[in-house]
């Protein structure tokens, strides 16, 4: 309770707590404060140990993202690690691996050797498909650390795909290098937002205004940080529906000066129109509950077909900003597509038939040609992924024997030849082949599950589902990793500053794995739940007694489903 609700610890020692504690059960001793640290050490490990197995258990490669974070009452660097995998059962999976404290300064070797320590500690370094990270020259120099310590055989095609950055990073270096042309064009609306939200009586002044405009006060007025695009596109968008409140109000301040034109308006409804879309992408890749490789290939592409729009734009300032956004997304464009371009073959609703239709699209002259170098690597991978899977399986059932004849010897080497030519000419072609001619799904089904759909077609793509499932694992964005420093920051308030970095890693850890069963445990009882009123139902001539049942198990399975979406 006290790791699930982020409560302190000494939350035992609250005369409140005890008085509740002694209502329940008067003879209960309330534990003190360290016997309550010592339990959360204790579950810690036991949980750490849960983990370990269904990693060590688990077929397919770990993806792992991480992100710094500075406590703000601490002034201590936290490095989070969070774990994605796709599970025995193809589902998808992310769990808090560590939540390390990081001593300043921190150098590239110093992350690097930090983050090396912790997938040596769950034994995921022969394990590991890729890292998600932040764009910035720390990153890309520990990553350059990182490949000197991990084997590049264990890696996916020697350690080229090894880095992925984070896809949200790099649409916010974008969005703000384009909104860094038209900041003056947004100037009176931030001005016109400070000036309404200074004082208590100007935003009463504000709202009543806007209910004698019969203007919706759904929404308050949002200042923007100049750090984050998002929120100058939330200020704007919630701005604009106030325009006709701004103007009112300059009849009655005199003070207020800094009024939008009807033209600046137009303006910020432009710009509105062309954030939309960076809007829409960043939520849709922000998700860690299914994956998100295979969506990202087609949403980027279009990302580039409206910048190409949006430069030929008649109005300078539109044009101006999507030249400032192109060059940016041209520097990035090469770093990221590889590893989505695969991905989003991998998709029975896309395959090699969406690299051809974009390449037509951005005027490739040879749509083949770009198609046949997606497909060049994603042979590469299915023969890397079967050279590995027979060396695994040679080196279990085999051994070398030195007293062997040169007859066979030449047995031996016959087998080698034979089983090489048909896992490259044969395998190869025939799986890849057949599962990019085979008829594509229906782009708009509505209920299609990727992860079910390569888990009941791995006899016919044995080697295409093992690359799926460590590919469609691949988070693009670090936002797992980033969200655990929100309860960070709710953990390491001024009141419990003084916790040892131990216990933080400690409470953070347990915490997440702790919610995680929980999450799984309401699933399951939802679904039973859900059976049961199936179950009760399906009789035809049921008697009062199983309609009964079917209404008990519908109550059941609601508050279950409450449950979940709580």
């Amino acid at each position: 309770m006290i790791m699930v609700h982020e409560y302190p610890l000494n939350i035992v020692e609250h005369v409140g707590f005890k008085r509740f504690c002694c209502s329940l059960q008067p003879q209960f001793t309330v534990p003190c404060r360290n016997t309550v640290k010592r339990d959360i050490f204790a579950l810690y490990g036991a949980e750490m140990a849960k983990l370990q197995k269904v990693l060590d258990g688990n077929i397919g490669r770990v993806a792992v993202t991480t992100d710094m974070w500075t406590a703000t009452n601490q002034k201590m660097g936290y490095m989070a690690v969070t774990g994605h995998f796709i599970d025995n059962s193809w589902k998808l999976k992310n769990m808090m691996l560590s939540f390390i404290y990081v001593p300043a300064p921190h150098t590239s070797k110093r992350l690097g050797d930090r983050l090396f320590k912790c997938l040596l500690g769950w034994n995921l370094d022969r394990k590991l498909s890729s890292i998600t990270l932040d764009n910035c020259t720390t990153n890309d120099a520990m990553i350059t650390h990182m490949k000197t310590k991990l084997a590049s055989d264990d890696l996916l095609l020697d350690g080229v795909l090894v880095q992925m950055r984070c896809s949200a990073h790099v649409l916010n270096l974008i969005v703000k290098e384009g909104l860094e042309v038209i900041k003056d064009g947004i100037e009176l609306v931030r001005d016109s937002v400070v000036y309404w939200k200074s004082t208590p009586k100007r935003v009463q002044t504000f709202f009543e205004t806007a209910k004698q405009l019969k203007v919706p006060c759904e929404k308050q007025l949002v200042l923007d940080c100049p750090t984050r695009w998002n929120s100058t596109y939330d200020m704007l968008s919630t701005a604009i529906v106030y325009r006709d409140v701004f103007s009112r109000l300059r009849q009655w301040d005199s003070q207020y000066t800094t009024v939008p034109t009807s033209m600046h308006w137009e303006f910020a409804a432009m710009v509105i129109d062309k954030l939309e879309i960076f809007s829409e992408i960043t939520k849709l890749f922000s998700g860690s509950k299914y994956p998100t490789a295979n969506l990202f290939f087609p949403k980027v592409c279009d990302l580039r077909l409206k910048l190409l729009e949006w430069c030929a734009d008649t109005n300078s300032l539109i044009s101006a900003m999507a030249e400032s956004m192109w060059e940016k997304f041209s520097k990035y464009w090469d770093d990221i597509h590889l590893v989505l371009a695969v991905s989003v073959v991998l998709d029975p609703r896309y395959k090699l038939h969406v690299i051809e239709y974009y390449a037509a699209k951005f005027g490739s002259t040879n749509t083949d040609l770009v198609a046949d170098k997606i497909k060049q690597c994603i042979c590469g991978l299915v023969l890397d992924y079967q050279t590995k899977s027979e060396r695994n399986n040679s080196g279990s059932s085999t051994a070398y024997d030195s007293s062997s004849t040169p007859a066979n010897d030449d047995l031996d080497f016959e087998l080698f030849v034979s089983r090489r030519k048909k896992s490259k000419a044969t395998l190869v072609h025939t799986e890849l082949d057949h599962y990019l001619l085979e008829e594509l799904i229906p782009k708009r089904s509505p209920d299609f599950d990727i992860l079910m759909w390569w888990k009941l077609n791995g006899l016919k793509y044995p080697t295409l589902q093992a690359i799926a499932r460590d590919f469609l694992a691949i988070p693009i964005t670090s936002v797992a990793s980033e969200s655990a420093f929100s309860s960070g920051g709710r953990l390491i308030d001024p009141h419990r500053s003084r916790l040892h970095y131990d216990t933080i890693e400690a409470m953070m850890c347990t915490r997440s794995w702790i919610m995680e069963e929980m999450q799984q445990e309401s699933s399951k009882a939802a679904v039973e739940a859900m059976e049961g009123v199936f179950s009760a139902l399906a009789i035809s001539d049921s008697s009062t007694e199983d309609q009964d049942e079917a209404v008990q198990g519908g109550l059941v399975m609601r508050k279950h489903l409450i449950s979940l979406d709580d």
